[in-house]
Order: structure tokens, then C-alpha cells, then sequence
């Protein structure tokens, strides 16, 4: 084994600890220094892996050890600088950490510092998808696009090399690269831990956080209260934006009314949906001309502006209802509802899409009698304005 392959084999702890010993004996002659240290790394490496970290114990007194071994008298140490008050800090901080570590095994009764190490490759992941977490909520991917997969596994990448020493501020490391490192250990935990203060991540808060900015900032157009104040159902991990119902031999039902045990209207979240679109994006425009206070989708590689798939309601005269299913809807450059849109002569009406299964099992009931629909529903409903959006009939 080269040099240099005995050098990366060395952990990250065995590194600091012998930089401390050779700094309390920097008043050495070089020469008489490297006698009494050369070799160190692989003994107190291969004493680490047998008893683990407080095998290293106290750089300073090992110092002193070595001094005593060699007969070389106490030198005059100078006055530490600022470097090396922060390296006794955070020496002193480790020390605390190892002693605290210790007292805990003694009260489990086990050796915890297996644990422990076992524990910190976990940490080195867990720590890059906090970064990316906090990356993706800036610029408002989700964690399973592709672009936060991607960065997920750099991430991860970059975090085990740091922690195993490779990459800086890992391995041999100074003031500078260990105030950095801790810095990083510090704001992941942060993140972690106002992510569970805030109740989870993605889903549910991500979600609630992007639908109450949408509103709030009047991206639906008038018609979308905020999500707290209106009523919706969440599942699978996802606001549900329309519901296709099926009888109980299996076919798709068309303008069902649904109603909760209160007799109240369940209706589904009616912000743009973005993810089913599979229109073209938004043609050139002027930059004068792009309002992007409308702007409700953009691509999550380009950022490029897409056309939402916006939901209409049934209506009741006057009355607009979202809990009259399957929804109609239609993709459009703007968010707001047309209130032509079902117009006599119109090309590009809002129309019920097909269902996500032709049919579903049969269900039955003991002693329940069932009916079947009078008829299927259709991909291009007709409706005039003022009726409620149908299904066209068949020939």
C-alpha cells in the first residue's frame, strides 16, 4: 500500500486528534517531530476501529505523553490565537459530547459508540435531503420531481464524501473547514426540525402553503377561496380535483351530487391543476403582455410557463356547484372561469374527460337493491350557458 492509500484510509477523527498533537509540539525541531509522530495514523486508526472514539482520548495529554516518552522537556507555549481558542471550543464541545455519550451507555448499560457510528452515514444522508428539501420549497418543486431526485442523489453524494473524509471540510481539517462543517450539521437540523414543527413535508404543508399563496394572491381569479376556508379532500398524498363515480355494477356515473353526513356539499379543490396538463406551453408573448400574477404552472426543468387545466362547476341557475361529478374541465392560458365558456358554437368548451377506468369491479351488498345508470358519460359534454354541463349523447 502506497503512502497516499494509507493516508485516505485514515478516519476523519484520527486526523484531527493527531493535528491537535502536533500542534501542542509545534515548538519542535521538525525532524525530532516527525520521529515521535510518523506512524501514528494507522496505530490510533486501527485502536479506533477496536475501541472506538474514546479510544483517543485527550490530544493534549497525549501530547504531553509523548513529550515525556521522548525526554523532551515542557516547551513555552504562545499566547493561543483566535483559531486556536475556537479548536479548544469546539475540542472541549467533543469532549463534553464523548463524556455525556459515555454516561448514557453506563446507564443502558451498552457501548454506545457503535451506535454512534453506525448512525453517521445515516446522518451524512439524511442531512443532503434537508438541503434539498429546502432547495425544492424555494423554488417550489415537489421531492419527487426530477429535477429534486437529481439533486437528491448528488446531494447524498457530496455528503457521504465530506463525511468520510474525501472532500472538504472533511478530512484533515482546520479551524475554518470544522466551524464550516458544523455550521452545515447545525442549519440541517434546523431544517429538520422546523419541518416537523410545520407538521410534515411536501404533501400536506407544501401543498396547503402553495394553494393558500396562490389564492391569496389572486391567482384563481375570483372563484377560489382559500383552501382553509373551503371545503376539499386530500388523498394519496395530493389535493383530489375531480371525482369519477361508479355504480355498483362497475360503470361510470355522470352528475352525481355528493353530500357529507351534515347534508353539506363536498366539493374538491378547484386550483389549477398542473400536473395532468398535457396541453403545449404558453405561446411567445411580449414580456409586456405576460401577467405572471396568472401564471399558475411553469415546467419544473425549464420554468417556462405552462397552460393549467382549470375545473368548472355544475350550476343551479345562478348557483355554481363543485360537488356534481366528474367535473368539467379544459386547459386555458389564464386561470380565471369564462363565463362563455359552454357557449353555443364554442370549439373549446370545458368537457368531462374519460374516466381513469373504463369499469371497476361489481359491489354488492346483502339485502341492498342497486340501480344502474341511465346512461355512460361522455368526453365532450354539451351544456348552454346557464344549464349544467352534460354528456353528450350517443349515437
Amino acid at each position: 500500500m502506497t503512502t497516499t492509500d494509507a493516508e485516505a484510509n485514515v478516519a476523519p477523527e484520527v486526523r484531527l486528534f493527531l493535528a491537535r498533537v502536533r500542534r501542542e509540539l509545534a515548538d519542535l525541531d521538525p525532524e525530532v517531530l516527525s520521529d515521535i509522530t510518523d506512524g501514528l495514523e494507522a496505530d490510533f486508526t486501527e485502536l479506533l476501529e477496536e475501541r472506538g472514539p474514546d479510544a483517543l482520548g485527550d490530544p493534549v495529554e497525549y501530547a504531553k505523553e509523548l513529550r515525556a516518552a521522548a525526554g523532551i522537556p515542557a516547551g513555552v507555549k504562545a499566547p493561543r490565537g483566535f483559531a486556536e481558542q475556537v479548536d479548544g471550543l469546539l475540542d472541549a464541545g467533543h469532549r463534553r459530547f464523548d463524556t455525556a455519550l459515555a454516561k448514557v451507555g453506563e446507564l443502558l448499560r451498552t457501548d454506545l459508540g457503535p451506535v454512534v457510528a453506525w448512525l453517521r452515514p445515516l446522518w451524512w444522508i439524511v442531512r443532503a435531503w434537508a438541503a434539498v428539501w429546502l432547495v425544492a420549497a424555494l423554488f417550489g418543486w415537489g421531492m419527487t420531481s426530477a429535477a429534486a431526485v437529481l439533486l437528491l442523489v448528488v446531494a447524498v453524494a457530496v455528503s457521504m464524501f465530506i463525511g468520510a473524509g474525501r472532500v472538504w471540510p472533511g478530512g484533515e481539517r482546520g479551524t475554518l473547514a470544522r466551524v464550516v462543517l458544523l455550521g452545515l450539521n447545525a442549519f440541517a437540523a434546523f431544517v429538520l426540525f422546523m419541518t416537523w414543527a410545520n407538521g410534515g413535508v411536501g404533501g400536506t404543508d407544501y401543498d396547503r402553503g402553495w394553494s393558500d399563496g396562490f389564492n391569496e394572491a389572486g391567482g384563481g381569479g375570483g372563484y377560489a377561496a382559500p383552501i382553509d376556508e373551503q371545503a376539499g379532500i386530500y388523498s394519496g398524498g395530493k389535493w383530489v380535483s375531480n371525482i369519477y363515480p361508479y355504480d355498483a355494477s362497475g360503470k361510470p356515473l355522470t352528475g352525481v351530487q355528493l353530500f357529507d353526513q351534515d347534508g353539506k356539499p363536498i366539493d374538491v379543490v378547484t386550483q389549477p391543476d398542473c400536473t395532468s396538463t398535457t396541453a403545449a406551453p404558453l405561446p411567445p408573448l411580449d414580456a409586456d403582455q405576460i401577467d405572471m400574477a396568472e401564471i399558475a404552472c411553469t415546467d419544473e426543468m425549464t420554468g417556462e410557463p405552462l397552460q393549467p387545466r382549470i375545473f368548472y362547476p355544475w350550476s343551479n341557475g345562478a348557483a355554481q356547484l363543485y360537488n356534481v361529478f366528474p367535473l368539467p374541465s379544459r386547459v386555458q392560458p389564464d386561470t380565471a372561469l369564462d363565463p362563455n365558456a359552454f357557449a353555443d358554437g364554442s370549439d373549446d368548451a370545458p368537457v368531462i374527460q374519460e374516466p381513469p377506468l373504463a369499469t371497476v369491479p361489481k359491489a354488492s351488498l346483502p339485502g341492498i337493491a342497486t340501480s344502474s345508470p341511465s346512461a355512460s358519460p361522455s368526453a365532450s359534454p354539451s351544456a348552454s350557458p346557464g344549464e349544467s354541463p352534460g354528456t353528450a349523447d350517443k349515437p
